[in-house]
């Protein structure tokens, strides 16, 4: 009899769950050009998946409300799962997997390229020995399902202004992955200092200069010639804030000023601060401010 054979799959691809899976995702973040992660929602029947290999470290999380019995063989391990809302599984790239089960299902896949953990690796050769993510049968873990759903929230809808958050969710599940589903992973010293004062200034300038645009964390890194993770470890450690919260508020904080200096339209405000319309920034503008732009412009003209 011979032997089946093992599918390569490449989540970097449009569509390679058409390899393995009876339908196509509900939704894939596919041409969303995110940077070094993919999220796809699937609503799948009964099936049996063949055995299959992925280029990228794919993460599956469980929407289906109802606990849904699964027989799993994860790199020649076997195991029967009753998996429930919120649990995850994780298939590192280069692992064998295969996956059967009888009742409709509902899931998210996230896969993350490999090259992100080689940058955070790289910024621990010094202190680490290669950190290599294992297989990891189903299990509830509140944090990845958290970014998961998030990640799902972005794509939703459909804001194409938001990439540097994402690079934060991305390289937070990056670090969240080594720390907890890895071997050979010490304890990451802190760095207490953060960035020097003149690579702080630059990054901040850099910031300050390209709000209208889509900036992405690997982008505002590289100004400084750093990886995304050891940049954004840093970064907090000297400002407090996250990347992502920064320019958040450092956009805000220019709208401010632009609703109280000029009769530019809200709209027009928007886009120069990076938003890619006004509905977003009207949202994002309430939640950090407590009223719309048009109500802070009234009420500062007072």
């Amino acid at each position: 009899m011979a032997q089946e054979k093992i599918l390569s799959i490449d989540f970097g691809q449009e569509n390679p769950y058409a390899k393995i899976l009876p339908r196509s995702p509900v939704m894939s973040s596919y041409k969303a050009k995110w940077s070094c992660i993919r999220l796809d929602l699937h609503r799948q029947p009964g099936y049996e998946t063949p055995e299959h290999t992925p280029k990228q470290h794919a993460i599956s999380i469980s929407l289906t409300p109802n606990p849904i019995p699964v027989e799993r063989r994860l790199d020649g391990r076997v195991r029967t799962e009753v998996i429930e809302y919120g649990h995850i599984a994780i298939v590192p790239a280069g692992s064998y997997h295969k996956l059967c089960w009888k009742l409709e299902v509902e899931f998210l896949i996230v896969s993350l390229e490999k090259e992100l953990f080689d940058h955070i690796n790289h910024d621990f050769t010094e202190q680490l020995q290669r950190c290599e993510i294992i297989p990891h049968f189903a299990t509830p873990d509140p944090l990845i399902h958290s970014i998961g759903m998030a990640l799902k929230s972005e794509l939703e809808s459909h804001s194409i202004g938001n990439r540097l958050y994402v690079d934060s969710l991305a390289t937070t599940l990056c670090l969240h992955l080594l720390r907890h589903y890895s071997q050979f992973l010490k304890i990451i010293p802190n760095c207490k200092e953060g960035l020097p004062q003149t690579k702080l200034r630059q990054v901040i300038e850099y910031i300050n200069e390209n709000l209208d645009k889509d900036l992405t964390l690997v982008e505002i890194a590289n100004t400084v010639g750093m990886s995304m993770y050891h940049f954004s470890r840093l970064f907090k450690q000297s400002t407090g804030l996250s990347p992502y919260q920064y320019v958040t508020n450092s956009r805000i904080e220019k709208a401010k000023r632009l609703l109280v200096q000029t009769e530019e339209a809200i709209n027009q405000i928007g886009q120069q601060v990076g938003f890619p319309n006004q509905s977003h920034f009207t949202n994002v503008f309430r939640k950090a401010m407590g009223v719309t732009p048009k109500a802070y412009r009234e009420k500062v003209r007072i």
